[in-house]
């Protein structure tokens, strides 16, 4: 039985090119489930950090446990490479959901949140292990087993702190399609 108390606060930090249009559905199931959303990941109970929302976490924050899904961190794969991979996948996917429309609404998302310059700029500048994502808080690093962008060597980075290693079905923005698991695994850690 999870001990988790509806009312926790929950910040979700956006990866490259996303934000809340992309996560709509992600957000909606999460405050169907108890958590109350809220926009400052330094005052949040949890934090739900998608790809290069990983890189955006704040050093000083009072979350209780940080859920970093798919950390942009693949050393020998060129991001480009990962990208091209992860676009033929979606459209597998959209495609054989006959949901090509859905799709393309997510693009056109990703389109206008790739005007948010800064947030990709601090981004690239947090890529490195040393920065204030690999915190001494509990955290929990999610690797999906076909995510174009998070190597299966994330889980051997040195840590700095008490760590959970997840491995779940599906590709790098799984989180956005299917919640439920999502919310399953925040409910059991908070």
């Amino acid at each position: 039985m999870s001990k988790f108390k509806p009312g926790n606060t929950l910040c979700v930090l956006y990866g490259l090119n996303e934000g809340p249009l992309i996560g709509r559905q992600f957000e909606q199931a999460c405050t169907t489930a108890g958590f109350a959303i809220v926009n400052d990941p330094a005052k949040a109970d949890y934090i739900f950090a998608h790809s290069g929302g990983c890189l955006l976490i704040p050093p000083i924050n009072q979350a209780k446990t940080v859920v970093l899904v798919g950390i942009p961190y693949w050393p020998s794969r060129p991001w480009l490479f990962s990208t091209a991979i992860k676009v033929w996948r979606e459209a597998k996917y959209y495609h054989s959901h006959h949901q090509l429309r859905h799709w393309g609404c997510k693009w056109l998302y990703h389109t206008y949140y790739a005007f948010n310059v800064s947030a990709g700029l601090q981004m690239w500048r947090n890529l490195s292990p040393t920065r204030p994502w690999n915190s001494p808080q509990p955290q929990v690093i999610l690797r999906n087993n076909e995510d174009a962008y998070c190597s299966p060597e994330v889980f051997q980075i040195d840590f700095r702190g008490p760590r959970k290693f997840v491995s779940m079905q599906g590709g790098h923005d799984d989180c956005w399609i299917h919640p439920k698991r999502y919310i399953r695994l925040l409910q059991s850690v908070a």
